[in-house]
């Protein structure tokens, strides 16, 4: 590219982020750490998360040397364009608020915050204590009132009035614990209607001292999550069960339970054994001496600046009753959309196109509805449409909306719908349909079927069109839902009109009856308006001239690099006023993007993409054998949530570069304490900095998120962790292999371990020059298996894994530990290697000869001062390849 970045176009991740703080949508689908695809979620086939991303449909961008913002990969297609256009609708139509103001009393409830029980302990623990929830082991709490969520998406301070007892007791045996320690309290947001999705929040340390304690926290909740709480340090549910609690410290109150040999009626026995439990757990309620929370209770306060939102008013002004300056309302959006200063010339094409949506001349006035609509609803189970003439419908009526409706079934899943009305065309020429379903549909006109979608599949959307005279049309639209969730969706266009829907979803906001059709036609041709900006290649590209950056330019790779989002109003104003090109002012932004919560970005997705964590959802563990734990405790997010928490700490307190080889701490949770560490000391879901005391585990390189990208999922490979090695943390990536040459030597017989057959291999003249460099590395990592577990033996071996090798410049390794001073030996080459992935990240180009000035100056200027990674960031942003097109 001649040293020069190609005018790029934003990737799929930048998209998202854009349109989020674009439009300042707090949807949880548009945050970072959300994937952006359509997901199986049940490993059965389906693609069943009928996610409300806008983006779910984009295809993955193109990647070289790792990276998916490289600017002459990112090429632009009439598919790509078309999938923009429906994701600015939908984006539109996510910032949109047409719902009333809602309630913000704060909600209390105490008492029994939970009514259920999860247990005999909890159950009657709420008839001898009315006043509180009691926790008696590590369990978790959340009132049953919330469901299904806090029901408006909002920010809320959620306040708890806690207590905790017994901190000391003498039931030591069955319930083991540091007495000294405090009890770990963990506050986490919880997914209503799923198995375990939750976010963990904070873990407080309450003493347990009987007292009551209050904790406030401030977060965003979406409406289908709710807040709940977990006893991190409880004792286990297994060793202080009741019966045993019972037989060991209150003996004499003990008596076996009923045996179901002497019940001859099945009945009798269970009425004796739910006596029995209830006298066993009451009677130990009574004397209990163990630990236990008091919980008193549990306050949400919705905290709200405005309504309608920003996201609403940014839109359509701040008084819906007042016409709004259509003009500047799409020129201050086009400013921010463009990241520059745009003119009135630039933005009249805009206008234009607004003001024809509003000019009766110009727009038809037939309903774009669905007339004199009905429906009718069947039950069933099929795997594809059905003959519904055959079948006897459950429920019928008629849609006054001129909508399609799911709704009216009161199914959520094993049902079917027929629509039937007629549609009006304002002039004879070619209409064009999509429909968009979980599972099946079809569209029919005159009785032709326009669109066939078919079968079992996820939220996917079909297309098609017909030649209609001027006047009206039969429309007939089929539907099934096998099993949960399910959605129906479904837009036409034609001559005089753009895409209009035909369905009630969340694309089309809610019309309340107090707002006038003025109002809501003036929105409706505002979001034309944006939608074209949207689609323009003033938003959709990162547009920079030849030469140094101008302060608008430089603004926009700052946030990029960052953020992987537009600038935010503070870069804003500073290029307006010249101020950023100033090296002092830069810096100091640097500080405050780094700062800043969206700099998770960076942490997440130049981590993603520098250490190729991108590759554990192409070939994820096997979900069954000796990997299924994997799968059980969701590890994914986790681990590459571990790998993010790591790396933004060195970004905070301007860690060394050594401590991504070694270090001696980490950041772990219960989960991967236990399953990838052997620890039984950390407790909860919070991801926490604790002490490694393992010369193996400390570092970045030894991370599970790591050990299981570079595996295949089945088993471990010396040659890809070592290829792994050479190119993304010493920057020497080996060349392809000969086209010529078998992956392994044909005859492998005599080969009795991995070592052995790489050995053979490696006898090989065109493949010993590559293999001897990579292979010693990667025998380094066989003790750990496809999931980072360590293993000292291969599954079936009697023989301990020998990871002694020799390296191709003569350095003897032993072990994981010997390979990590070999490389902080080589800390230049690694800092260098680090160096050139941020320049090809922050520029969005793949460095060529002529940079090498560039990466030679910041390597030495950085050893000055410690090569330390915040340090490093400042560089690379006054390094000249950053600095010019």
């Amino acid at each position: 590219t001649g040293s020069q970045t190609v005018t790029r176009r934003l990737n799929r991740f930048e998209l998202r982020n854009t349109i989020r703080d674009l439009l300042y949508i707090n949807d949880p689908e548009l945050r970072v750490g959300n994937v952006s695809k359509l997901v199986d979620n049940n490993g059965n086939g389906r693609v069943e998360n009928t996610s409300s991303d806008p983006f779910r449909s984009f295809p993955k961008d193109e990647v070289e040397a790792g990276f998916d913002n490289i600017g002459d990969r990112l090429v632009m297609s009439d598919f790509l364009l078309q999938l923009m256009l429906d994701a600015a609708e939908e984006s539109l139509a996510l910032a949109t608020e047409m719902s009333p103001s809602p309630d913000l009393s704060p909600r209390r409830f105490s008492g029994h915050i939970n009514k259920r029980g999860t247990g005999d302990l909890e159950l009657y623990s709420r008839e001898l204590h009315p006043d509180f929830d009691v926790l008696y082991r590590a369990a978790t709490l959340s009132s049953d009132q919330l469901g299904g969520g806090v029901g408006t998406s909002l920010r809320y301070q959620i306040t708890i009035e806690v207590s905790g007892h017994n901190q000391k007791h003498p039931w030591v045996e069955l319930m083991p614990h540091d007495q000294n320690e405090p009890f770990l309290l963990g506050l986490r947001l919880f997914k209503s209607r799923t198995r375990n999705d939750h976010i963990p929040l904070v873990q407080l340390q309450l003493p347990g001292d009987g007292k009551i304690h209050t904790f406030t926290f401030e977060t965003w909740i979406d409406k289908q999550w709710l807040p709940q709480l977990t006893w991190d340090n409880g004792p286990s549910p297994r060793s202080a069960r009741t019966d045993l609690i019972m037989q060991k410290y209150l003996a004499q109150h003990y008596r076996k339970a009923p045996d179901a040999k002497e019940f001859p009626k099945k009945e009798d026995y269970n009425t004796a054994r739910a006596a029995w439990a209830r006298e066993m757990a009451v009677t130990l309620i009574q004397n209990y001496k163990g630990p236990s929370i008091h919980v008193h209770s549990l306050t949400l306060k919705p905290l709200m600046d405005q309504w309608p939102p920003k996201s609403h008013t940014a839109l359509y002004g701040i008084d819906p009753d007042k016409s709004p300056n259509m003009e500047t309302l799409l020129l201050n959006f086009a400013e921010r959309a463009f990241r520059r200063p745009v003119t009135p010339d630039e933005v009249a094409p805009y206008v234009a196109l607004v003001q024809s949506q509003l000019d009766p001349q110009q727009s038809p006035l037939s309903p774009k509805t669905i007339e004199n609509l009905t429906y009718k609803s069947y039950q069933g189970s099929w795997s594809k449409l059905p003959d519904f003439s055959t079948l006897t419908p459950t429920s019928q009526g008629t849609l006054d909306s001129g909508l399609l409706d799911l709704r009216p079934a009161k199914l959520d899943e094993h049902f079917g719908m027929v629509f039937e009305g007629k549609i009006t065309a304002p002039q004879a020429g070619i209409y064009q349909f999509k429909i968009a379903s979980d599972d099946g549909s079809r569209l029919i006109i005159d009785g032709n079927t326009v669109i066939e979608h078919d079968g079992l599949h996820g939220a996917s959307t079909k297309n098609g069109q017909i030649s209609l005279t001027s006047g009206a049309h039969r429309i007939r639209v089929e539907y099934f839902a096998y099993g949960k969730p399910n959605s129906l969706q479904a837009f036409w266009s034609g001559p005089g009109f753009d895409s209009e829907p035909l369905a009630v979803v969340k694309s089309n906001p809610q019309q309340p009856h107090n707002v006038s059709p003025n109002i809501l036609r003036r929105m409706a041709a505002l979001r034309a308006g944006y939608t074209a900006i949207l689609c323009s290649p003033d938003f959709l590209y990162l547009r920079e001239k030849p030469g140094q950056l101008n302060n608008y330019e430089l603004a926009s790779r700052l946030s990029y690099f960052l953020w992987s989002s537009m600038p935010d109003a503070t870069l804003r104003e500073l290029a307006k006023t010249g101020q950023l090109t100033n090296k002092s002012v830069l810096l100091r932004q640097v500080d405050r993007m780094l700062d800043d919560p969206k700099a998770a970005a960076f942490t997440r997705h130049f981590t993603e993409r520098w250490l190729r964590l991108d590759k554990i959802s192409d070939s994820p563990p096997e979900r069954n054998g000796p990997f299924r734990v994997y799968w059980d405790r969701q590890f994914e997010p986790q681990l590459i949530a571990q790998t993010d928490a790591y790396f933004a700490d060195l970004l905070k307190t301007n860690g060394s570069i050594i401590a991504l080889i070694d270090s001696d701490y980490t950041f772990l949770n219960e989960s991967i304490a236990t399953i990838f560490y052997q620890r039984d000391d950390v407790k909860g879901d919070f991801l926490r900095k604790v002490p490694t005391n393992d010369p193996r585990r400390g570092g970045i390189l030894t991370q599970p998120s790591v050990m299981t990208a570079t595996a295949n999922g089945v088993d471990t490979s010396p040659v890809i962790r070592g290829a792994w090695l050479l190119e993304n943390i010493l920057g020497t990536p080996p060349p392809p292999p000969p086209p010529d040459v078998e992956p392994l030597a044909p005859d492998l017989r005599s080969a009795k371990s991995i070592g052995e057959q790489l050995a053979i291999h490696r006898n090989q003249q065109a493949c010993n020059n590559c293999h001897r460099k990579f292979d010693p590395l990667g025998f380094a990592f066989e003790n750990f298996d496809p999931i980072g577990r360590w293993r000292d033996k291969y599954p079936g071996a009697r023989d301990n894994i020998d990871t002694s090798t020799t390296t191709a410049n003569g350095y003897e390794l032993a072990d994981i530990v010997e390979l990590k001073k070999m490389l902080i030996k080589q800390e230049q080459q690694v800092t260098r290697c680090l160096t050139e992935k941020l320049l090809a990240y922050s520029s969005g180009r793949i460095l060529e000869p002529t940079d090498r000035g560039d990466v030679d100056e910041i390597v030495l200027k950085l050893q000055a001062n410690g090569n330390r990674i915040r340090d490093l960031i400042k560089l690379i942003v006054q390094s000249h390849v950053f600095l010019t097109k």
